[in-house]
């Protein structure tokens, strides 16, 4: 018998379960096998030989019955395709029966291992003749991102209880898991209160100055800057032509959200990158809302993922579909490859929003070297993210040692913080620096200042 055979073998045998019936027989072998080992007898060995082939053979035939109507029975699975994060959905399986004979038996669908409730098994019996049940279970996700359910196991109990065959059903179905405020339509259009216009709406500013966004070619009048003479365009005509310019009236917003391994850290409700993402997703819709353009980018030791400027608040689906599943994967980060990418794709003068946090000095060199050099050509916003657990240690009563030199090095890494954002500033780097939990409302407010600003 070949390896393959045998091995199929023994999947089948563990598909298979003894039901009440060969429970019962084999409490009635195990008393014979008892009386002949105290009575030794012929009869005796003969009637326990038989009854161990007369059940072995209804086993088998149960057996092959179940297997018969596993063919004859069809799952559908209904999910949707997103939901918001915590939020209850409803997950639905329909069973048709298109055997003679009603089945009974048990169903079960793999779920996600953040899912609630973790696992359940659904009891049904299926009439015969195209007969259908529909089972039904409310579930809900706490985390966002993409996951899969299936395959689905389904027992099938025999007529006369000899045996149970469980089959899998290769069934795969894909959910998105939003955040909440962005799991529909409605909420991707709306406003969430205060979280959206802080400021009761963002004003429209006068906009001062000769303008650098480019408009037209227009002919040479006097007292036109000669600096805005275009010479190819001049000499192809033979008259002086100069560039018009208007001040920008969409302006460009990226939003740069690290993924690296400090914002793997827990904040109690979700990580550090779980605010962030949240964060940054409703920044995005004050932004489109208000006429600019958005984009977005994810990083940690490279670029995970890159979306240009976009425009309209329909563009807002793009972005969420663009980060909704961010995750870190605890790499140090390294904003190295960041930088050479908006040096090359964002030419045009931007408000960068960098959603990220600094520990010590030395880790963070490059960080604040590439942030300044960026700041040259953008707007620049860093939106420092604190450890709670650090707060959590100085707080703590120091009883040991151990407690003295844990508020030590917790006190020695917020001053290489604090020393590390003081240079951001006084670079010209505008800097947000607060718990996760509240990020939302004052780098928002801190957007819609810097817009007011005209920078």
């Amino acid at each position: 018998m070949s390896v393959s055979a045998v091995s199929g073998f023994w999947e089948a045998v563990a598909l298979v379960r003894p039901g009440p019936s060969a429970i019962w027989a084999l409490f009635g072998i195990a008393g014979l096998a008892v009386l002949q080992w105290v009575f030794p007898s012929t009869i005796l060995s003969l009637l326990t030989g038989g009854t161990i082939l007369v059940v072995s053979g209804l086993a088998f035939q149960e057996y092959r019955w179940c297997t018969h109507q596993h063919r004859t029975l069809h799952v559908r699975r209904a999910l949707p395709n997103l939901v918001g994060r915590s939020l209850k959905f409803s997950l639905t399986w329909e069973l048709e029966n298109r055997a003679e004979f009603p089945l009974a038996g048990q169903l079960r669908d793999v779920f996600p291992v953040t899912a609630v409730p973790r696992m359940t098994v659904h009891s049904f019996t299926v009439e015969a003749r195209g007969g259908r049940v529909e089972l039904s279970q409310q579930l809900q996700i706490p985390v966002r991102g993409r996951y899969q359910f299936g395959p689905i196991w389904i027992v099938l109990s025999g007529r006369r209880g000899w045996v149970a065959v469980q089959r899998s059903y290769e069934m795969t179905s894909t959910i998105k898991v939003l955040p909440e405020q962005f799991s529909s339509r409605d909420e991707l259009l709306k406003d969430r209160g205060a979280e959206s216009f802080l400021r009761d709406k963002t004003t429209r500013t006068r906009q001062h100055g000769a303008g650098t966004e480019y408009d037209s070619l227009v002919d040479y009048r006097e007292g036109d800057d000669p600096r805005r003479i275009d010479w190819r365009t001049t000499a192809r005509t033979q008259r002086l032509v100069v560039r018009r310019f208007q001040v920008e009236r969409h302006r460009d917003v990226m939003i740069l959200i690290d993924c690296g391994r400090l914002m793997g850290t827990d904040t109690g409700h979700g990580t550090k990158l779980d605010r962030a993402v949240d964060a940054g997703l409703v920044l995005a819709r004050v932004v489109l809302q208000s006429g600019d353009r958005c984009g977005m980018s994810l990083f940690d030791n490279s670029v995970r993922g890159y979306l240009p400027p976009v425009s309209g608040v329909p563009s807002l689906k793009m972005l969420v579909e663009n980060i909704y599943d961010a995750s870190s994967e605890f790499r140090e980060t390294d904003f190295g490859p960041m930088f050479s990418l908006l040096q090359t794709r964002q030419a045009k003068r931007s408000l960068l929003v960098v959603i990220s946090d600094i520990s010590d000095e030395e880790t963070s060199q490059q960080l604040r070297a590439s942030l300044i050099s960026l700041s040259h050509r953008h707007v620049v916003l860093f939106a420092a993210l604190r450890t709670p657990l650090l707060n959590q240690v100085l707080t703590e009563p120091t009883t040991t040692l151990i407690d003295t030199a844990k508020k030590v090095v917790t006190l020695r890494l917020m001053r290489e913080r604090h020393l590390s954002l003081q240079s951001l500033k006084h670079a010209g780097i505008f800097v947000v620096d607060v718990e996760p939990q509240h990020l939302t409302v004052p780098l928002i407010n801190q957007m819609i200042t810097l817009r007011e600003q005209t920078l």
